[in-house]
């Protein structure tokens, strides 16, 4: 289990889940068994106490009277398009959380997951037919789910501040739409959505870690420039790729003001962002992480 998890679920008041790893055997089952082993032994150790015996291949404690492991140190590593299981991943906006549960089901394990949403509880369950059982998706494989949580100002959540990220998600951002505003209005407060999103990532990430805003990628949604939001923040651009909806299996991609309809969302895109490193010393030039 992460130290992200363990903080989580035990600073927050309102968390009665402990968040257990199954990638972990109990210390005292080991010291019980008194066990001998040779984790860098070419072979298979035949060193043992009991049933419990070291195997150098897996990485892990072999049950050799059942013949399975037991203990896996390293678990298997799983991917979803851009996303792996040992990825520390950072889901934002989410809408009735079909996205970040599509993840949790190809890993398995979700431990390695934060997934908020600007909306309350209570909101999800009246607007979302699905949202809950897709959060109980999440919950049940040790993901950790926040309501409440403003994109612009996450940097700063109790919660979620202390921490960094090796991939921070945000899905089709949009500030809404209000009756007689004029087009340069809402293009203005799309743009300073992105940009304090951005702002607020950029402190919550790892050194190599990305920032993946997925868009539709129209000729007004163009308007937007993410690529120039990105630079005014520090970000850089690594690559632009296509999105398609029916790479992760569930996802519904919601209205985010209520009604449970999905939008229509061709042509989109994922865009990566990556940190630009400082001047080195004796260089004219900025390098880019990757």
């Amino acid at each position: 289990m992460s130290e992200l998890m363990r903080s989580i679920g035990d600073s927050n008041p309102r968390s009665t889940t402990r968040y257990h790893s199954s990638s972990t055997f109990p210390a005292e089952k080991l010291q019980k068994e008194e066990m001998s082993c040779s984790p860098n032994s070419d072979s298979v150790s035949s060193e043992r106490t009991g049933h419990f015996v070291w195997n150098s291949v897996s990485g892990g404690y072999l049950d050799s009277s059942a013949g399975v492991g037991v203990f896996e140190e390293k678990e298997a590593e799983r991917w979803l398009k851009h996303y792996s299981s040992r990825q520390s991943i950072l889901l934002v906006g989410e809408g009735d959380f079909s996205f970040s549960a599509s993840l949790a089901m190809a890993f398995g394990s979700a431990s390695n997951i934060v997934a908020t949403s600007l909306n309350t509880e209570s909101f999800l369950r009246k607007n979302y037919r699905n949202a809950m059982s897709n959060i109980q998706k999440l919950t049940s494989r040790g993901a950790k789910v926040l309501h409440g949580v403003d994109a612009t100002e996450m940097a700063t959540h109790p919660l979620l501040r202390d921490h960094k990220f090796d991939r921070i998600i945000f899905n089709f951002p949009l500030s809404g739409f209000f009756h007689n505003e004029s087009a340069e209005s809402v293009l203005r407060r799309h743009r300073e959505l992105v940009r304090l999103f951005m702002a607020n990532a950029k402190k919550m990430l790892g050194s190599r870690g990305e920032i993946h805003i997925t868009h539709k990628s129209s000729r007004s949604y163009k308007e937007w420039q993410l690529e120039e939001l990105g630079s005014s923040e520090g970000l850089r651009l690594i690559e632009e790729v296509p999105f398609n909806p029916a790479d992760y299996p569930g996802y519904e991609n919601k209205y985010g003001f209520g009604g449970d309809k999905n939008f229509p969302c061709y042509p989109c895109n994922s865009y990566k962002f990556g940190l630009i490193r400082k001047t080195r010393r004796g260089r004219g030039r900025k390098e880019n992480l990757r």
